[in-house]
């Protein structure tokens, strides 16, 4: 696809309505140029995985919320009730 604009006296330009489609861009996204050799590429800026993680909704912590410790005291503590359970049946 080849899309053309006009570069301003102030040197801005208008976003042709295709490139907006392509690159799936809105208003106040941003926008990287990178020049190599004598060409621009024009990419959308993507947001890292930090700031797309804060926007999902946060889970709150329930008050019956188990912690390692206590999960850890339960396994510990049936362990050593089959243990006397396996001893007194071998007796």
């Amino acid at each position: 696809m080849i899309a053309f604009s006009t570069l301003t006296s102030k040197n801005q330009t208008t976003i042709p309505q295709a490139v907006v489609k392509a690159l799936a861009i809105k208003p106040t996204d941003k926008l990287v140029f990178e020049i190599e050799n004598g060409e621009v590429r024009l990419m959308a800026k993507t947001e890292t995985f930090a700031t797309l993680l804060k926007k999902l909704p946060q889970r709150k912590k329930s008050a019956s919320s188990v912690t390692i410790e206590k999960i850890n005291e339960v396994i510990a503590g049936r362990a050593t009730s089959r243990f006397k359970a396996a001893q007194r049946a071998a007796l």
